[in-house]
Order: structure tokens, then C-alpha cells, then sequence
């Protein structure tokens, strides 16, 4: 597996080289200090399986740099990791393309945890940045659901809420009792209906509008 970390601070990178290590045995760091340090590498590792990325980097203003790479390579996931835990520009970078946003103060357990998830396929949002994105003050236990104005059936609905925390297809088949390919004929509708194109806009288009309400599980 191959994996690029873009960050300006040498300690930190140097740290999560480390921790990255444990997402696969065959884990390859490539490191860069800045977004043009990183072209080269991805012109020649086209096949990177995960790009991770500061938002504070040098000569490049926030998202530039996030929107810049989702052109140049947009299957592969990014996950922006970043001291800024302000819930406009994490739903910002969410609207650019972001696969999920991580705190630098997270612990390397849940770092790992958070990286499987994106490479499965889902979508990785702190429930305290998501509480701040819906801005709903009662974050308990159970999701909610506001069919008002809501193109998606009942099922999608439950479908989709299972995409706001970040559910694998596999998690969602097992969690609703469907099969995994029925999981993905749900999900492709979802994005038919929404008129989007990924998981991270289906599910922030959903939470803008009130279809569903996040709670942590």
C-alpha cells in the first residue's frame, strides 16, 4: 500500500510515518513539506492508495492545494488531518472532495481505525466536528430521520444514515440485514437521486437539508 502524507512540520511527519506503518505490513510512506514537493511523487506513484494532507501548507492558500489534487488523481482517497476543528471548513473541505477530516490531536488507535474506514469506503468525521456540522445541541443515542421535501425512500434513508457514520458496505449489508450488493444498487440510487457523484456529498447534502440528523451511535 502506498501512502502520502503532505505536512509542513518535519516531527509530525516523521510520527505519522510510525503510526502508518500499522495500516498494512506493506505500508510505503512517501512524505512531502509541501503541495509541489508532492507532484513528482504522484506523477510517478500513480497508484497511491491514500493521500493525507494538512490544510496550513506553505505558498498554497487552505483548500487549493485539496481541490488542486482532486483533479490530478481523483480516485484516491484524501483524508485532510489538521489542527482546525472549525465546522465551516471542515464542511468546506467535505464539498471539495475530502474523504474525511482527522484532528491532529487524535490518538494513533483511532488514526488507524479512522484510515481503514476511508479505504473501504467510507467517510470519517469526528462526532464532535459532525455535532457542529448539523448543528444539533442533543447528540444521544439514536439517527433521526426529516423526510420533509426528501427524495429518498425509506430504506435509502436508512442506508444513507448508516453512510453518515462512516459505514463500510460490508458494516451497512450487516447492520441492515441486506446483501452487499443490494447495499450498492441502494447507494447508487441515493446518488442518482441527490444528483452527487461520492459518499461525502450525499451524506453533507443530507445533513444541509435536514434529511437526517447525526447521533452518535
Amino acid at each position: 500500500m502506498k501512502v502520502l502524507l503532505i505536512d509542513d512540520h518535519e516531527l509530525f511527519r516523521d510520527g505519522m510515518r510510525y503510526v502508518l506503518t500499522k495500516l498494512d505490513e506493506n505500508t510505503q510512506v512517501f512524505d512531502c513539506s509541501s503541495y509541489e514537493d508532492a507532484l513528482p511523487v504522484i506523477d510517478q506513484n500513480p497508484d497511491l492508495e491514500l493521500i493525507l494532507l494538512d490544510l496550513g501548507l506553505p505558498g498554497i492558500s487552505d483548500t487549493e492545494a485539496l481541490t488542486a489534487l482532486r483533479q490530478i488523481i481523483p480516485a484516491t482517497p484524501i483524508v485532510v488531518i489538521s489542527s482546525n476543528s472549525d465546522g465551516n471548513k471542515v464542511q468546506e473541505i467535505l464539498d471539495k472532495g475530502a474523504q474525511g477530516y482527522i484532528p491532529k490531536s487524535t490518538n494513533a488507535e483511532i488514526l488507524i481505525s479512522s484510515l481503514k474506514l476511508v479505504l473501504s469506503g467510507g467517510i470519517y468525521i469526528p462526532p464532535e466536528i459532525l455535532a457542529k456540522l448539523d448543528q444539533t445541541p442533543d447528540h444521544s443515542k439514536v439517527l433521526q430521520t426529516n423526510t420533509n421535501n426528501n427524495p429518498l425512500t425509506p430504506r435509502q434513508l436508512e442506508v444513507l444514515g448508516k453512510l453518515t457514520h462512516g459505514y463500510s458496505n460490508k458494516e451497512i449489508g450487516a447492520s441492515l440485514e441486506m446483501a452487499e450488493a443490494t447495499v450498492r444498487v441502494h447507494i447508487a440510487a441515493i446518488f442518482k437521486a441527490l444528483n452527487v457523484s461520492n459518499r461525502t456529498r450525499a451524506v453533507n447534502l443530507a445533513l444541509q437539508k435536514g434529511w437526517v440528523t447525526v447521533k452518535q451511535e
